[in-house]
């Protein structure tokens, strides 16, 4: 039974992962034109997501999350740029197992993941969440307040009622 078991789950090949991010993770930008982005998993739907950060930055309309203007760190008077982005993501997997019993080859796919995206930067562009700026730790260990107060909320509001 243990052997037919092994054989059946060695039949499921995964065609796109999704990495998981435990707690939160700084990517790097992958060309010059990108910027150093702060990322965590989020547990709720992306139009709710949006609702939560509009509600945090007190910002208005639809598209506000891209490049606003917010002072950001507490007794900064620095002007910094800052955009928030989410996207949502499945896994993907080729079930073989039908080979065997005249079923062919199913396509299978989990449940969305979401996540969240923020970059910093200023006016003349500086990418600030990059080891070069000196606003680098200051700005990490605030958006990882932000992070732990958008889980504490979505955590204590399951039914995602924000206003």
């Amino acid at each position: 039974m243990l052997f037919t078991f092994l054989i059946l789950q060695s039949c499921i090949i995964t065609t796109h992962s999704v990495k998981e991010i435990k707690t939160s993770e700084l990517n790097s930008a992958e060309d010059k034109s990108d910027y150093t982005s702060f990322k965590f998993s989020s547990p709720i739907k992306v139009q709710k997501t949006r609702d939560w950060f509009r509600n945090y930055f007190a910002l208005e309309g639809e598209d506000d999350l891209m490049n606003f203007e917010t002072s950001f760190l507490k007794g900064s008077d620095h002007e910094f740029i800052v955009t928030v982005f989410d996207y949502s993501d499945r896994e993907q997997y080729m079930d073989l197992t039908g080979l065997f019993f005249g079923g062919g080859v199913e396509t299978r796919e989990s449940d969305l993941k979401f996540f969240v995206g923020i970059t910093v930067t200023d006016k003349t562009g500086v990418d600030h969440l990059a080891e070069s700026s000196i606003f680098q730790k200051p700005l990490l260990e605030q958006l990882a307040e932000i992070r732990e107060e958008f889980r504490n909320f979505t955590e204590n509001n399951p039914d995602q009622k924000f206003f």
